[in-house]
């Protein structure tokens, strides 16, 4: 299959070989079977919900603004608002703020 689009990053045949740090986020899946393009949303999620500072550069080297921006748009409300308001500002979209963080009040209502 060959990729299209994205201002000619992933126009080859085949994934590249996926860096360790983020093999170790896909625990449950052989990195050979990971393509980045069909299984964009699942490498989005797990690297927006738990990768590191070398896995968040990684993200932002291999998706472009606009396919990070699709993905907050379809599936952001996953994130929790940390998370969703750091990756917002990286694709340059606006996003909601949520009072407190998402983090339990400690005053009684």
């Amino acid at each position: 299959m060959k990729f299209g689009g994205w201002a000619g990053i992933l126009t080859t045949d085949v994934s590249p070989p996926l860096p360790d740090y983020i093999a170790r986020l896909l625990w449950q899946f052989e990195p050979a079977d990971i393509d980045l393009v069909q299984h964009r949303d699942l490498v989005l999620e797990r690297v927006m919900l738990r990768g590191g500072w070398d896995a968040m550069r990684w993200l932002r080297r291999t998706y472009p603004p606009e396919v990070l921006a699709g993905f907050l748009e379809r599936r952001g409300s996953r994130l929790p608002p940390r998370e969703r308001a750091y990756w917002s500002i990286v694709a340059g979209v606006a996003t909601e703020q949520v009072p407190g963080g998402g983090r339990p009040s400690w005053t009684a209502p």
